[in-house]
């Protein structure tokens, strides 16, 4: 050991005694530095200066209007983009952005076509035609901005599907506000003249039965009676026709609130109708994300957790559907049990594919990859809700749309019933007359055809007054307007909320409050090997021999010179992890943990790369480098290791890089448990194995190397 530290003395004298050395030491101390900053400060805040990113938009929509329902999608797009700085969207003609592509004037363009927003409502016409956004991308001008601009885009088609569904929820809603007020007004209408009609029919039987009883007490002047009694029969025969006249009006009046309710249903259908496209864009977005899986999966993440929220719409809307059916069946007894037993399990396999979604991105983003088998799960789960969702819209159309239709059909059966009382009534006047003829016979026949008369006019109008309660009753129930206010009571808030049921919360775990501040782990421990390599390449690593070290032992020589690159390297580490904290102000919750992550990565580097120098001379040195090269592909500095090729995820838990970066990440971010520790314990997990190279190993190639040396130095080259 004595040695040891002789050699590592007489390497500080000869570097103090020699002020060029002194000045090659001290930049090959701050070189690695500069590495370190100048790629942490161009990588500051990437993201967030994407506005200087052009993006040509070109709006050629000619909107589309029907009845209440108007659209202009290119127009919604054109004003939310004004006020989006996510990129530089530039608004041009089409011929401009085309060429601006080509040119690398511009990185992206959209184009809206003509017919985009009258696509895009093309289900309300029953011709169902996907719109389509034509989006041109130059791909030669930067491997990244692609990436950029396709969030972008995301971001366009997003708020085109939320302003669709809130267009068409609310024009749905405004057609039937406008529906129910008629509806209401002609339910009125109605009740009015058919009871005013029944209550002059039955005030007139109730007097002519007042009359009939006369008769019977006072038998003795039944002529002058008689007489008095066949003037009266004309007016009621009249007064019955006229309420038999009514029919035509009622008929009219009860076809109107017939109408009004059939709309009630068809809005329910154009709503079911709607939603198709929900269950299309979802399932497109699932493919889009499988079809990313190899190339981007960040982006195939996000595609899942978009399509997880076209499916929390299905189930919003859905459970909408639910409840006003609910109130059909409680409120006018419409038996709807069986298509809400369709919704209500079609809400649990929209509920298991939202789960499995929401899985599927977390495995993606952990992993960087999607095991085959759930792909399929995935897509067989999708396919049966399509299916399933089929069967609920043949279920509405063939038993909930005709039970609520049936509804309005009653109405037409209180007025059958209402004409088939009075023509009863009206019929049994001749009979009334007859009687009355006959009674000059004989007082007792009278009698009896008086009896049988009232009897006959008491019954017609209990028939009348059970008639005129009924229709009573129909006009103090309000429950069909009330559910359809369910609907109409706000049909902008109502839009708003089918189009975006879902608020995300984002709370961030561990938060980073920038780029270059993430980046810093990676591109440090980057330039403390960048710093050992140096060393070696500037630095000897043999040892010679003088007056008062002779006859050296290897492993002597080994640790001895080791000192050296040790304590440069410190010096290096120190310099650059200072800087982070302090010149580039990096975030960083733990500083000395930091540091200790700089120094402890240091040590452990320097010993690799100064023992691969030692044992195999330049060849050392190269593969120092090569190194270098796999541990910046496989060690999960810039991208997740689950996205690259498999050889690099082989070989990541194998490469010093990997413990170095989660260890000043811990730093940097925040330690959770005893992980920082953990990473700095496997990273000096590869200390012994240098050692056993560099003491053990090196001797039986210490020839080998003089060899190999002489051959060079024979070319005169190397």
């Amino acid at each position: 050991m004595k040695n040891v530290f002789k050699i590592f003395k007489r390497d500080l004298k000869r570097l103090s005694r020699n002020a060029i050395a002194l000045v090659i030491i001290i930049g090959i101390s701050v070189i690695p530095a500069l590495y370190a900053w100048f790629n942490i400060a161009a990588n500051w805040d990437p993201y967030g200066s994407t506005d200087g990113i052009e993006v040509a938009v070109v709006n050629k929509d000619g909107g589309f209007s029907l009845h209440a329902l108007e659209l202009n999608g290119g127009d919604e797009i054109v004003t939310n983009l004004k006020q989006n700085t996510q990129m530089g969207w530039t608004f041009t003609d089409e011929n401009d952005a085309k060429n601006g592509v080509e040119s690398g004037k511009y990185y992206a363009a959209v184009i809206i076509p003509e017919d985009f927003s009258a696509n895009l409502t093309s289900i309300v016409t029953g011709e169902l035609k996907r719109p389509q956004i034509e989006y041109y991308v130059n791909e030669k001008k930067n491997a990244i901005a692609p990436k950029i601009t396709d969030k972008g885009i995301s971001a366009i088609q997003s708020e085109v599907d939320s302003s669709f569904i809130s267009v068409i929820t609310e024009s749905i809603a405004k057609i039937l506000n406008e529906t129910t007020d008629d509806m209401g007004q002609t339910q009125r209408e109605i009740v009015g003249k058919i009871t005013d009609s029944l209550k002059v029919a039955q005030d007139d039987i109730e007097s002519f039965q007042t009359s009939i009883g006369a008769f019977c007490d006072t038998v003795d002047s039944m002529d002058a009676l008689l007489e008095a009694n066949q003037k009266l029969l004309p007016g009621i025969s009249k007064t019955l026709d006229g309420a038999g006249g009514l029919n035509d009006s009622v008929k009219d009046a009860v076809g109107a609130s017939k109408a009004a309710t059939q709309q009630v249903s068809a809005a329910l259908g154009e709503i079911i109708d709607s939603m198709d496209s929900i269950y299309t864009s979802a399932d497109d977005t699932v493919k889009e994300a499988f079809a990313l899986l190899k190339t981007d999966t960040d982006s195939a993440a996000s595609k899942l957790e978009k399509a997880v929220t076209f499916n929390e719409s299905i189930v919003s809307m859905n459970n909408q559907i639910i409840g006003i059916l609910q109130q059909l069946s409680d409120k006018l007894g419409i038996d709807n049990s069986k298509l809400i037993s369709k919704l209500e399990s079609e809400n649990a396999k929209q509920q298991k594919i939202i789960d499995k979604l929401t899985a599927a991105a977390g495995t993606i983003r952990s992993t960087g990859k999607l095991p085959a088998d759930l792909q399929n799960e995935i897509n067989a789960m999708l396919s049966d809700s399509k299916s399933s969702f089929h069967d609920i819209k043949s279920t509405y159309i063939t038993s909930a749309k005709s039970s609520i239709d049936k509804a309005a059909d009653k109405l037409y059966g209180t007025m059958q019933d209402v004409a088939g009382i009075l023509t009863a009534v009206g019929g049994d006047m001749p009979k009334i007359d007859d009687a009355l003829d006959s009674a000059g016979t004989s007082l007792a026949s009278l009698k009896k055809t008086l009896e049988k008369t009232s009897a006959l006019l008491g019954k017609g109008s209990e028939k009348l007054q059970k008639t005129i309660d009924k229709i009573n009753g129909l006009e103090a129930d309000n429950r069909l307007p009330e559910i359809i206010d369910l609907i109409t009571h706000d049909p902008k808030g109502l839009g708003e909320f089918m189009s975006s049921p879902v608020e995300i919360k984002t709370k961030s775990v561990y938060p980073i409050k920038n780029y270059g501040s993430a980046m810093a782990p990676f591109y440090s421990t980057l330039a403390i090997w960048v710093g050992g390599i140096v060393l070696v390449a500037i630095l000897k690593v043999r040892v010679d021999e003088d007056k008062k070290l002779k006859k050296l032992s290897p492993s002597s020589t080994y640790i001895g010179r080791y000192l050296l690159f040790f304590g440069i390297g410190l010096i290096q580490s120190t310099i650059i992890c200072l800087g982070d904290l302090f010149f580039l102000q990096i975030q960083c919750a733990q500083p000395m943990l930091f540091m200790l992550a700089g120094w402890v990565s240091s040590f452990v580097f320097t010993l690799i790369i100064y023992t691969l120098t030692v044992s195999f001379g330049d060849i050392g040195k190269a593969l120092a480098v090569v190194f270098l090269v796999i541990q910046i592909a496989g060690a999960g500095g810039t991208f997740p290791v689950e996205v690259v090729p498999e050889f690099f995820q082989g070989v990541y838990p194998f490469l010093p890089f990997t413990y170095g970066i989660n260890a000043m990440r811990e730093a940097v971010a925040g330690p959770y448990g005893a992980d920082y520790w953990f990473d700095l314990l496997k990273l000096l997990a590869f200390v012994p194995f240098a050692l056993v190279l560099g003491l053990l190993l090196r001797r039986p190639l210490i020839r080998f190397n003089e060899f190999f040396e002489k051959r060079i130095e024979d070319t005169h080259l190397m």
